[in-house]
């Protein structure tokens, strides 16, 4: 007999198979949308740092087309985030809301992480337009945003461990708790993240044909696509296996 029932579909307004192809292709296009933010952001943080340490005009430059186009990106991140999280609720509720009140602490500051992560891309966008720096904020978006993967994958993880729920609870009944006594967390978290630099090298390829962008510029995006696309695969690779691996 399973730890917790299975769907209810007489509630539904839908059939459950819709819904879980509904949830598949949001949830994927708001992987990608994370992806290209994270893979973006770290080697625009990268590129202004050294550009700066160096007087690489060209660095600076794609660092700025990289940071003005940010704030737009993390709409679509959150936009296309909020879909997939209610179709989850839906379908596994039960497992979902349990989790989420077992490390409500962690969960309820997702929010406020998330503000101070938008507004902190506003001012990024802001500098770089300005010609000042700005890489140390830049280090900060991302910290931000990676906690924010964590808490995700801690949480999405936690759902499916219905057989330690009680300890949890009576270990720390105030909501502090993180799934930290499974190892596929950070392999499940890592692999998301290191997925950031394959989606950043197909995004720098885009942008390195587009016409707006100099021609310094762009030789630099069609430079570093290719190789950040071959370190992603060579994450995920690594990652993924480590994942599959803990899970035995």
């Amino acid at each position: 007999m399973p730890l917790f029932p299975g769907v209810d579909p007489i509630p539904l307004p839908a059939p459950v198979w819709l819904f879980k192809a509904l949830e598949l292709v949001t949830v994927t296009l708001h992987f990608l949308a994370v992806q290209a933010f994270v893979g973006a952001l770290l080697v625009a943080i990268i590129w202004s740092l050294r550009g700066r340490a160096s007087g690489n005009q060209a660095l600076i430059d794609g660092s700025g087309i990289v940071v003005n186009r940010l704030p737009v990106l993390m709409t679509y991140v959150i936009n296309l985030g909020v879909p997939p999280l209610l179709f989850a609720q839906v379908l596994y509720g039960r497992a979902l809301y349990t989790s989420s009140v077992l490390m409500g602490a962690f969960w309820i500051s997702v929010i406020f992480l998330l503000m101070a992560d938008y507004a902190l891309l506003y001012v990024l966008a802001g500098r770089a337009k300005e010609g000042r720096p700005w890489g140390w904020i830049g280090l900060s978006c991302l910290l931000l945003t990676l906690a924010i993967g964590y808490i995700y994958s801690t949480n999405m993880t936690l759902m499916n461990r219905p057989e330690v729920w009680a300890e949890m609870y009576r270990a720390h009944p105030q909501g502090l708790n993180l799934n930290t006594g499974d190892p596929t967390v950070v392999p499940r978290w890592l692999f998301m993240m290191t997925g950031g630099l394959t989606t950043g090298g197909v995004v720098f390829l885009f942008l390195a044909r587009k016409k707006f962008i100099a021609p310094e510029a762009a030789s630099q995006f069609a430079r570093t696509g290719p190789i950040l696309i071959l370190l992603g695969v060579i994450g995920q690779l690594a990652t993924g296996t480590w994942a599959v691996m803990a899970q035995k």
